[in-house]
């Protein structure tokens, strides 16, 4: 599919959303957080989604107090969840220039897994639009699928309900973050459609990369990215060199987006080692993606959809309007 130039699109129906895995190492943290803020400088999301973020035994975040004083985005949504090797904490954030609406976590009910919850805000965008942003970050492991289903399963019964909630809203959801998983898996076929989720209720899902991805960016961890090898080592690769380049990383938004508001319109890879220090800023590269959200335009009233001319004509007559001045 050919990409939208976003020159046709006024800048301002134009709502930017970048995600990335900060994953931090405990040595690097400020090194990386700074080269991550550098190309935020340069990127300028709306929205900020973030996974494997660091926080302080007691649950603040120096790394998110750091990113919001460089970037003038506000931490919209974060939690700490399960505790690092090196005495830290790892969780989600959401974090906007936008105005707040509501903002909490989604409990995936999956105990066995240390990533418990993914985190979310609701947003008001400034043509009008409702905003419905969750940053996830699904279990790890080649074995655990199956959880990953029933997470992302979770995530979207709390999206439908958030949907339902602001009907009146002009809500657009938008689902980030990262995976752990390949795009033909079962948690993904269960978001476009193509599978069930563990409830046996089918959804669908529009995938940014499959309306505007360049296939040639298609890879979201390298194997010859440096710190994506140092995470491979950490759990027993001793070669990550051989590991295949994967893209495990996603943005969505919710229901058949395309020709409407939320739909994916650009997007490019981001923190790669090609931006000006030729250096990394995580072990995935990061996405930003541009989605089409045009103002709202006024509901039409039913009765004037009537092709009845006869209906149609008294219909204007009770509006103080002639067919002859709504024509011109």
């Amino acid at each position: 599919m050919t990409p939208v130039k976003t020159t046709t699109i006024p800048a301002e129906h134009l709502l930017r959303v970048t995600t990335l895995n900060i994953n931090h190492a405990p040595d690097e943290v400020e090194r990386r957080t700074g080269l991550a803020c550098d190309e935020l400088g340069v990127l300028r999301p709306s929205v900020l989604c973030l996974q494997e973020v660091r926080f302080e035994a007691a649950g603040r975040s120096r790394q998110l107090d750091t990113i919001a004083a460089e970037t003038g985005l506000t931490v919209i949504s974060a939690q700490a969840q399960h505790p690092r090797r090196d005495g830290g904490l790892s969780g989600n954030a959401v974090l906007s220039s936008l105005l707040e609406i509501e903002s909490s976590s989604i409990d995936f009910a999956t105990p066995d897994c240390q990533l418990t919850s993914a985190d979310y805000a609701v947003l008001e965008a400034p043509t009008g639009h409702t905003l419905i942003v969750i940053s996830a970050h699904l279990a790890w492991g080649g074995d655990r699928e199956g959880t990953r289903l029933a997470q992302v399963t979770a995530i979207d019964g709390r999206v439908r309900a958030l949907m339902d909630r602001y009907q009146d809203r002009s809500p657009v959801a938008i689902l980030a973050g990262d995976f752990n998983t390949l795009p033909g898996s079962d948690t993904n076929r269960y978001l476009n459609g193509q599978g069930a989720g563990t409830n046996g209720d089918y959804t669908f899902w529009t995938e940014a990369f499959a309306v505007v991805g360049d296939p040639a960016e298609a890879t979201t961890v390298a194997s010859g990215n440096y710190w994506a090898q140092q995470t491979a080592r950490i759990v027993g690769i001793e070669f990550p060199e051989m590991l295949p380049d994967r893209r495990i990383d996603y943005v969505w938004t919710y229901d058949w987006a395309y020709g409407r508001p939320g739909c994916p319109v650009a997007m490019q890879r981001s923190f790669t080692d090609t931006t000006r220090y030729g250096f990394p800023a995580s072990d995935h590269y990061g996405l930003t993606v541009d989605l089409w959200t045009p103002p709202i335009l006024a509901t039409v009233p039913a009765k004037l959809l009537s092709t009845d001319d006869v209906l149609t004509d008294q219909l204007m007559l009770d509006l103080g309007e002639t067919r002859e001045s709504v024509l011109v």
